[in-house]
């Protein structure tokens, strides 16, 4: 194993909790909404004893501060770091994700072989199997003399044996899950520059931070010399959409759901949004 690879390894998974591979990505997204949560930089505030008498604070305030509670300060902090301090902890899922696990060979040079095999199993199940919850687990003999795909036939013919038996039991999830359904980096991506553009440039028109945020493959590039009424319209409108969809997202990042646009009627106001953003990226 590479540096490269245990370092990876060790953010999707640790002794006591695992992530993962494809929700580490958005889970990195979450942390990037949570430095520009208006609603959580006041929770911030508010812990460090910093607001102020112009900070009006969320109806739902409450609920904020215990997600802040619970993932911390994230201003300052490289994502690495709040992962193994903060995120893995709530992000996670409890225990040790379920994998295949070598428990030992059979050999014929053994001068006790069912002692050795009895001590390894033992292990595994005072081990490994009970971290992974103690799930429904086949014990199977592999002789390695076979090929490859001999062994994965005999394997594949022999679960198929099981599958209407093994009933799981809910595995723990994590506190704050990343939402199943359609994701999509790049437009979180998107929104997250809007947001940025927006709040440092607060006198820019909207189709100007929809170009400057690039977030058009078709319009942006077109703002200039030959843009046109209806061009400035569609980016304008993209670049509306896209401010709603960001604000949104990262005042239910501060309350504990990822990713998710949908409207909050407890969010931060857009023009205190905007300068609470402002203040956090200075």
């Amino acid at each position: 194993m590479t540096e490269k690879t245990a370092k990876k390894s060790r953010l999707y998974q640790t002794e006591d909790r695992w992530t993962e591979a494809n929700d580490l990505a958005f889970q990195i997204m979450w942390f990037e909404f949570l430095k520009v949560s208006p609603s959580y930089e006041l929770a911030r505030r508010h812990r460090a004893g910093e607001l102020s008498e112009q900070d009006r604070l969320p109806s739902d305030f409450e609920a904020v501060l215990a997600v802040f509670d619970d993932l911390g300060d994230v201003r300052g902090i490289e994502f690495e770091t709040w992962w193994k301090e903060r995120g893995l902890e709530f992000l996670g899922n409890e225990g040790v994700r379920l994998t295949v696990f070598p428990i030992g060979v059979l050999s014929e040079e053994y001068a006790d072989p069912l002692n050795v095999v009895a001590n390894r199993v033992s292990e595994f199940i005072e081990g490994r199997w009970s971290q992974q919850g103690k799930p429904t687990t086949a014990i199977m003999s592999i002789p390695l003399g076979l090929t490859k795909s001999q062994i994965l036939d005999h394997v594949g013919f022999l679960l198929s044996a099981y599958e209407d038996d093994v009933k799981e039991k809910p595995r723990p999830a994590a506190k704050y899950p990343v939402k199943e359904g359609k994701k999509d980096l790049n437009s979180l991506f998107g929104y997250m520059k809007c947001l940025v553009v927006r709040s440092q440039i607060p006198e820019a028109k909207l189709h100007e931070v929809g170009a400057i945020a690039e977030i058009s493959s078709t319009y942006s590039a077109r703002v200039g010399e030959n843009e046109s009424a209806e061009d400035r319209e569609n980016l304008r409108t993209l670049t509306h959409r896209a401010l709603e969809r960001g604000l949104m997202i990262a005042e239910n990042a501060a309350r504990g759901i990822f990713p998710s646009h949908e409207k909050n009627e407890h969010a931060v106001p857009p023009e205190q949004a905007y300068a609470l953003i402002d203040s956090v990226l200075e």
